[in-house]
């Protein structure tokens, strides 16, 4: 099987969008977070903060939060377990892109390995997704795609702001 530099290009475009992008506006806490209290406190209140602007947007009635609140809840547990799994390939990543020379076949292996957890990782993301459409009115998912797309929006500009500094750092080093 002959890999492509174009082949390398889109599998890597590819597992960096699902390593990078947030995974759903009601569902955005598989960051890492680290033991310490002040950041799960931190994430925890801009969760709240989150579902708080969600409620009053989308006029949620108190069904309708319930029902939210449960899906955020089962969705976090579910993704709590894969946690691990996700933290071992990102690892396994960073190693091999810390090596002085790039291995191809390695990095080839590493994503047909994980390949499980993606579409785990997928699916909690399509379940939220379908159990959103049942939960909210028609007008509530326009507005909600609408504060998902500008959410979307923002983190990719933050992303890209990053990835910047980050470029320069590098070149300055």
């Amino acid at each position: 099987m002959k890999i492509t530099f174009k082949k390398l290009a889109i599998a890597t475009s590819l597992c960096s969008a699902l390593v990078l992008s947030p995974l759903s506006y009601a569902d955005s806490d598989i960051s890492n977070i680290s033991a310490d209290s002040s950041q799960v406190e931190k994430h925890q209140q801009k969760s709240e903060k989150r579902f708080a602007k969600m409620v009053k947007k989308l006029d949620l009635t108190e069904t309708q939060q319930a029902e939210i609140k449960a899906l955020q809840t089962e969705s976090k547990a579910e993704k709590e377990a894969l946690k691990p799994a996700f933290k071992a390939y990102k690892e396994q990543v960073k190693t091999l892109m810390s090596a002085e020379v790039f291995d191809e076949q390695a990095f080839i292996q590493l994503q047909a390995s994980n390949q499980d957890i993606f579409a785990a990782m997928a699916l909690i993301k399509a379940k939220n997704k379908f159990a959103m459409k049942t939960i909210l009115t028609p007008e509530q998912l326009k507005k909600f795609k609408k504060m998902q797309k500008k959410m979307h929006r923002k983190m990719d500009k933050k992303r890209s702001h990053k990835m910047k500094n980050e470029a320069q750092e590098s070149e300055s080093n």
